[in-house]
């Protein structure tokens, strides 16, 4: 049995964390041993499998301050140097780019074959020397890098490195069969971290909003995330929207949520490969996004299944916006077809491709 050592932050809520869930969850069942290496000591937000073994280290980085963060943190890689040593595994996947930085080198030096995964488009954060230094010149020692655009390795990876594969996250829902507008109420929808309000973008939503609450007034906007909503709630009673928009927290079955509402909105200034648009569409959503870098142009084809709208053009969203609330058959038409193009982010066909990447890998390092 093939042994997969995966190494993340952390298994709480978020994108990522789901994500390796439930790759860890489906390698297991192809009969790979799944470990998972998490350096924060918090339990698994997500469901895993009875045979995934999920494992933390004893040191926790210190953030009192610069010494002692410093201090744990190079404890930390040194304790995984070793974890690593002890169990010998056939397989290393780090899971995000501080993370790739640091274990690339470790299994250079342990020769262990490593599969690095990006999960967020190329620019984020690429103006801070060590992210670049660790994008432009750690990546490529990596046995292969995982990206999750087309548009992520054409205009950056795919430069300069011939390891890259573009492998788009598995769906974590089961698509619905069809839409029934009946069981839909005229609830607009928004999903994210809300303390990350500004990267999604719920401030402009908030705004677009209140400029067309008054024209539809049986319409509410829900906003659902985890996170500190202290920014939100302030701008809420601002715009005097207080009994218009709930901020709904951490919501975990966000399926039952989405099968009740009608619209779907992502107002987001940059993505990687949003996860929680494509989970609207399998639960049947007329969805409404800002085509910003990258992700929803990758997903949805405008008219089809989904509206993409120009880049942070407030004016036109509002337009497209009026025209889903306006247009039941419209939303009908939409929330149909977007079912169809969830389907291929079916987990089993992720899964596959996973599996596929791995035994070329192991095919390769023997």
């Amino acid at each position: 049995m093939k042994k997969v050592i995966f190494i993340t932050d952390s298994l709480t809520s978020g994108g990522a964390e789901r994500v390796m869930s439930i790759l860890a969850t489906n390698l297991a069942l192809f009969g790979y041993d799944i470990t998972i290496l998490s350096k924060s000591h918090k339990p698994a937000f997500y469901d895993l499998d009875y045979r995934v073994k999920l494992m933390y280290p004893k040191t926790q980085i210190n953030y009192k301050n610069k010494i002692a963060t410093l201090f744990t943190r190079l404890h930390l890689y040194f304790e995984i140097y070793k974890f690593l040593e002890k169990e010998i595994p056939d397989l290393v996947v780090p899971f995000s780019t501080t993370t790739n930085g640091t274990i690339i080198p470790i299994c250079r030096l342990n020769g262990f074959p490593v599969i690095a995964c990006e999960h967020n488009n190329f620019r984020l954060n690429i103006k801070s020397f060590p992210i670049w230094f660790i994008k432009r010149f750690i990546y490529p020692h990596a046995n292969l890098l995982t990206v999750l655009t087309e548009r992520d390795k054409k205009e950056y990876y795919g430069k300069f490195m011939k390891n890259v594969v573009v492998m788009p996250n598995p769906l974590p829902l089961v698509p619905i069969r069809k839409v029934n507008l009946q069981q839909r109420h005229e609830i607009i929808l928004a999903v994210g971290n809300v303390t990350r309000w500004e990267q999604k973008g719920f401030d402009k939503l908030l705004e677009i909003f209140s400029l067309i609450a008054p024209k539809y007034p049986e319409w509410q906007l829900f906003i659902a995330g985890s996170g500190n909503p202290s920014y939100l709630a302030e701008t809420i009673q601002e715009l005097k929207l207080t009994h218009r928009v709930s901020l709904l927290g951490e919501v975990k079955d966000i399926q039952i949520v989405m099968q009740q509402c009608s619209i779907f909105t992502m107002t987001s200034r940059w993505e990687g490969l949003p996860m929680v648009l494509i989970e609207a569409m399998s639960q049947g959503m007329a969805c409404i996004a800002f085509d910003c870098f990258t992700g929803p142009g990758d997903v949805i084809s405008n008219g089809l299944d989904g509206i993409l709208v120009e880049d942070q053009l407030n004016v036109k969203f509002i337009t497209k916006l009026s025209q889903l609330i306006e247009n039941k058959d419209l939303r009908l038409t939409l929330g149909t077809n977007a079912i169809e193009t969830s389907k291929r982010y079916l987990p089993e066909k992720i899964v596959q491709r996973w599996h596929d990447i791995i035994e070329y890998t192991l095919g390769l390092h023997e």
